[in-house]
């Protein structure tokens, strides 16, 4: 049932046609405009972050100098009133973290490096209520990085779920033969929607699958816009 501000809201837009193509065309607008604008803003956002970590490392790096003068007891320069001002001053601040970060990147990519990572990580997931945030962050990173990944799924497929004629979109992930059952079965990932980064894996044996002509791309949309976006070769088609 509609309340009263939708039921004159419908009435105006059918009474003028010109006024519905207006609004369609803002919503057409608004969605062509609104993921360019959420990249742009995103970037500047990690930019404006890490601009700030290289102005709190530069000022710690003065005040150990600082700390060094007094140390060896020479009055003839003071790193505290140096100005960092200068041309392109502010890409030097962004590439001290970004530097430091392939540093990280480049440790953590080693045998020694990846075991004290798994050392901290199995620290922190120990830590009452803090381990829960942490690995939550840690699933949604890895999830996040996987995206662009070697890892790929190899195909999407239909699982009958959860009554006859209904079929649950999946994408296939692997095949092996159980020897429990010594059946040819198949793994697949069934992603929830419009959150394509959480979901869950069955394993289904293989005559129980129905294969889909529809490509990895297009699953992921559909999913993402739960169902709103239909595949383009199967809207062409209707």
């Amino acid at each position: 049932m509609m309340n009263d501000d939708e039921a004159i809201r419908a009435l105006t837009l059918r009474k003028h046609p010109r006024l519905r193509k207006v609004m369609g065309y803002l919503l057409t607008g608004l969605a062509a405009i609104l993921p360019v604008m959420g990249t742009i803003w995103l970037l500047v956002l990690i930019y404006k972050v890490l601009l700030k970590v290289g102005d709190v490392i530069i000022s710690r790096i003065i005040m150990i100098l600082n700390g060094f003068r007094w140390y060896l007891r020479d009055r003839s320069m003071n790193f505290q009133e140096w100005d960092f001002d200068f041309i392109g001053s502010n890409f030097v601040r962004f590439l001290i973290p970004v530097f430091l970060l392939l540093l990280i990147g480049c440790s953590v990519a080693s045998k020694p490096g990846h075991r004290f990572l798994h050392l901290v990580d199995q620290a922190m997931q120990r830590i009452p209520y803090l381990g829960y945030i942490y690995s939550g962050l840690k699933q949604f990173v890895d999830a996040v990085k996987d995206l662009g990944g070697e890892r790929k799924f190899q195909s999407v497929a239909y699982i009958e779920y959860p009554s006859p004629g209904c079929r649950m979109l999946s994408f296939v992930t692997g095949h092996y033969r159980d020897p429990q059952t010594d059946r040819d079965v198949t793994t697949v990932f069934i992603p929830t929607s419009p959150n394509p980064m959480t979901g869950f894996v069955i394993i289904v044996d293989d005559d129980k699958i129905e294969d889909s002509e529809m490509s990895l791309e297009e699953a992921t949309k559909m999913i993402l816009s739960a169902g709103l976006v239909a595949p383009a070769s199967y809207a062409d088609e209707s």
